[in-house]
């Protein structure tokens, strides 16, 4: 609203002389009143907690408290979250607002921030006697800590918990008048009349509830932050810097603001009504026993855990998202988020669920996919900015947005979505000391979990799935992974973590039957044994190859019998080695395929539909005749492709096993067009492997394959692999799962790996056992609660998801010798579609170029890029003589190296090497 009429407010009521929200521009004369700003974000507060009912009704069930009052003390801490900004030197941030509401000029600096401020307030001031006044008994300690670890919630609504500044010995009075502090202890009573009048007492128990008040303050803090972005979107035009008694201010503008943006945010659960499983997926006829299964299961009150066990293309993901859908339609939880190991799986799943979320809920559904890229996919517009609630507000927003609109804008709020869709990383954040990891454990909170590929994920990411599991388990909500190969410790793992949720005691899983439908409850295990689906159950012959000419000669002549193939090798180096050897046998260039993550963003998306039309289940003679695709591990996880022959290099067992999912995925005729029948002849599998000797030297895979060595470095389970398949020469699914994967991964093969191999077998266990160990480190405490800590809290763009080589965000320029412009110099979003994933050992930084026109443009790039380029690192390429083109970086080494980058081949760096570019990386 700007000033009122006169040029001073005089007199003004102790609590309306300080400011809470500011405009900027052209309406910095325009300013929220603090006391509105706090009732603000509590009526958004107030009316979530009662329009969400499941929700409320949760955390009431496990504080023991009455809805009502669990509600109102909430509330009530709401409206102080900003209780810092009391502080003169907050205030002082905006001298000309001060002088307009009659504070004292000051010079002081805003040192620490106003939620840290605020809980040094509260904690060390003004909370005891506020709640001493509302509750009229003294408080004894446990009552203390409760209700202090409510206060912190909301406080520390910026992310992560406030900060213990008495540790640091800063005192309330370095940061608070005597003035700001009556201020502050006038409003929390005002608010207390207001939002406590109804409330019941507290229990006599304050022990009770101070243990479990703890662990659920990790969802209070996300509903705290979601309260605050939506209570902080109040448009400069709807200010008010008046004063008029609080009580007329909730009733007449924070309640109906909070009813409005509450409506358009997506945040409210929709209603869902139950389908059959054939209206929801008319395609299966008939269904097969899994998904059958599911669709008819009990479905009990309590939180489970299920664990689908099947072979590939056994319709996990279909009986996953029938279960899911059940458990929402009958009230158990309020959507799902669908984790996926990588960006291409997940943009092939949310492809799938976007035609099935018309069909999941009794309106329109927001649907959001969630990875680092996926604005990029041309369906969500999700900016890599994190986005965190400002002091100062925006410009005026535009026309009313559709529902859900606002959790597209960040990724931080994409689990709150209905329907989330991406990468495992997403959920993993949950756990991490990241900020605003609370947020998503919110989102999460009534969501049914599902993660695929469980068994794809290294011990570091498994030590994590297994943090978060416990995390879902406690706060009531249900957890399906699905796996093709998942070893036996792997599945106990797991189970344990989501019954320590539970707190139930360790679920003692005993059948090894394949497939296997698994739930793990409160009260115990169920583990139900399955057939398959009878297209999917079949007999694979290992063709072991130890010569690569003989791999070479065989893809060839499938691509001149009008067949498709596929080569998965195990590093991008390997991969465009086999490609260009590919070429010299002279397959045509338009019938031979790259595939590897060594693209930018814009080339890997336009590959990845490329291969999809190409060989994926909708594929026939016209677009698969003759084509051959040589690929790294991108295309063994979920994606539905499928190819006549597969050639692949030796990996451990359970992955071998998801690759040749990829062959002969579906019933074709002998011409490679869908049919109710396999026309094909025999399932032949080329295994290109080292002898499996019964003596290896411990060089034994280092010298076949280095990449491969360094790729997977427990050389005793790629050994054992060896020898299994080249001795059976043969698997059949299901009958053979188990028999493969413990033969692999159980402690008795464990025991029969050679001398030769112990020490590398040794060291990989190791490793694994210290990443568990990390994980374990980097991952937040259920039964701590949200309070600061040792850790720092880390931006989600460092925040370690994933162990493993660290990697450097590349993004590649074109330098005229005038201006840098994206290599991708598209209309919407040319910088991220430019950009591209390396390893650090190959690209950690860029030299300082000498040429100083140069040196100015990538300044300016760096000045008015969106991100400054503070994730990522600038490699600008000049055009060679011979229309290549090339840059310089410098490797994990310190070493200067050359950079070369075409859409053909991807990014490749090392020294000259004749019209290809570098030979090896």
């Amino acid at each position: 609203m700007g000033y009122p009429d006169n040029d001073r407010v005089e007199a003004l009521p102790e609590i309306y002389g300080y400011w809470g929200k500011a405009g900027r521009g052209a309406q910095a004369a325009a300013f929220h009143l603090l006391p509105y700003h706090g009732l603000d974000v509590a009526a958004v507060g107030h009316l979530l907690l009662q329009r969400h009912h499941r929700l409320r009704r949760l955390l009431a069930d496990h504080t023991g408290l009455d809805e009502a009052t669990l509600t109102a003390w909430f509330v009530w801490f709401l409206s102080l979250h900003d209780l810092g900004k009391f502080s003169y030197r907050f205030q002082a941030q905006r001298a000309d607002l001060c002088a307009h509401l009659g504070q004292a000029a000051t010079n002081a600096r805003y040192t620490h921030r106003h939620d840290s401020i605020g809980w040094l307030l509260w904690s060390e001031e003004i909370g005891v006697p506020a709640v001493t006044a509302v509750i009229g008994r003294p408080l004894d300690r446990s009552l203390r800590n409760a209700l202090d670890s409510w206060a912190r919630t909301t406080l520390g609504h910026h992310g992560q918990p406030p900060k213990e500044l008495t540790a640091e010995r800063v005192l309330v009075e370095e940061h608070f008048t005597d003035d700001d502090r009556a201020a502050a202890r006038h409003f929390a009573d005002q608010c207390a009349d207001l939002l406590l009048a109804d409330a019941a007492p507290l229990p006599d128990d304050s022990r009770r509830l101070a243990k479990t008040l703890s662990p659920l303050t990790w969802w209070f803090a996300g509903i705290a932050v979601v309260c605050d972005w939506l209570g902080s979107g109040r448009p400069p035009n709807r200010y008010h810097s008046h004063p008029m008694p609080l009580p007329r201010y909730w009733h007449d503008h924070a309640l109906p603001y909070a009813e409005e943006v509450l409506e358009q945010s997506g945040v409210l659960p929709l209603p869902s009504t139950p389908h059959p499983l054939e209206a929801l997926f008319p395609y299966l006829h008939p269904p097969t026993p899994l998904q059958r299964h599911a669709a008819d299961l009990p479905l009990p009150d309590s939180p489970r855990l299920y664990l689908l066990e099947d072979v590939t293309g056994a319709g996990k993901t279909e009986a996953a998202l029938m279960l899911a859908h059940r458990l929402i339609a009958a009230g158990r939880a309020d959507g799902l988020y669908f984790g996926l190991p990588t960006m291409a799986t997940s943009n092939a799943i949310f492809r799938r669920v976007l035609h099935l979320a018309p069909h999941l809920f009794d309106g329109e559904p927001a649907l959001i996919l969630a990875h680092s890229a996926s604005r990029l996919e041309g369906r969500d517009p999700l900016p890599l900015a994190a986005h965190d609630e400002a002091d100062y507000a925006a410009d005026e927003p535009g026309a009313t947005r559709e529902r859900g609109a606002w959790l597209r804008d960040s990724r931080k709020k994409a689990l709150l979505a209905d329907l989330g869709v991406g990468t495992i990383d997403q959920a993993l954040l949950a756990v991490l000391h990241s900020r605003h990891h609370a947020l998503r454990l919110l989102g999460l909170a009534r969501k049914v979990l599902i993660v695929d590929e469980v068994h794809a994920y290294d011990s570091y990411m498994q030590q994590l799935l297994a943090e978060l599991m416990t995390f879902q388990a406690a706060i009531g909500a249900n957890v399906i992974l699905l796996s093709a190969t998942l070893p036996r410790a792997m599945r106990q793992t797991l189970a344990e973590a989501f019954a320590r949720g539970l707190r139930a005691p360790p679920p003692a899983l005993a059948c090894d039957t394949y497939p296997l439908f698994t739930e793990v409850g409160q009260h115990g295990t169920h583990e139900e044994p399955l057939a398959t689906r009878p297209q999917v159950a079949r007999t694979l012959r290992i063709e072991p190859v130890h010569n690569l000419q003989t791999l070479l000669d065989q893809l060839l002549e499938t691509s001149r019998q009008g067949r498709c193939g596929c080569w998965i090798r195990n590093t991008v180096a390997e991969a465009i080695e086999g490609w260009r050897a590919l070429q010299a046998k002279g397959i045509p260039a338009e019938q031979l395929d790259l595939f590897h993550a060594r693209f930018t963003l814009h080339d890997r998306l336009d590959r990845e539909q490329r291969i999809t039309a190409r060989f994926g289940p909708d594929s026939g003679r016209a677009q698969r005749a003759g084509q051959i695709l040589v690929s790294t591990q991108v295309v063994e996880q979920s994606l539905d492709l499928d190819f006549d022959l597969l050639v692949t290099d030796l990996a451990p067992i359970d992955l071998i096993i998801q690759r040749a999912g990829r062959l002969r995925r579906h019933l074709r005729d002998a011409e490679g067009n869908r049919a109710d029948s396999e026309g094909r002849g025999p399932v032949l599998l080329y295994l290109h492997t080292p002898v499996a000797l019964d003596d290896p030297p411990a060089s034994w895979m280092t010298d076949f394959s280095p990449g491969s060595a360094r790729v997977y470095i427990h050389h005793g389970h790629l050994w054992l692999t060896a020898r299994l398949l080249c001795e059976r020469r043969a698997f059949t699914m299901p009958e053979d799962a188990r028999l493969l994967i413990e033969g692999v991964y159980g402690r008795e093969a464990e025991e029969s790996i050679p001398a030769g191999l112990q020490r590398a077998a040794a060291t990989a266990t190791g490793n694994a056992m210290a990443q568990r160990a990390v994980a374990h480190g980097n991952s937040v405490r259920l039964e701590a609660g949200y309070a600061a800590t040792t850790l720092n809290f880390w931006d989600d763009a460092q925040t370690p998801t994933r162990l493993g080589d660290p990697t450097t965000t590349v993004r590649l320029a074109r330098w005229d010798g005038t201006h840098i412009t994206p290599w991708h110099d598209l209309e919407q979003f040319p910088w991220e579609l430019s950009q591209v994933g390396v390893r650090e050992s190959l690209i950690k930084e860029v030299p300082e170029p000498d040429d100083a026109a140069l040196r100015v443009a990538i300044a300016d790039y760096t000045a008015t890029v969106f991100d400054q380029g503070r994730w990522s690192r600038l490699v600008v390429l000049r055009q060679m003589a011979d229309g290549r083109w090339s840059g310089e970086a410098v490797n994990g080494k310190g070493e200067q190296v050359r950079v070369w980058y075409d859409p053909v081949v991807g990014l490749r760096t090392g020294g000259e090497a004749g019209p290809n570019g570098p030979a090896s990386e």
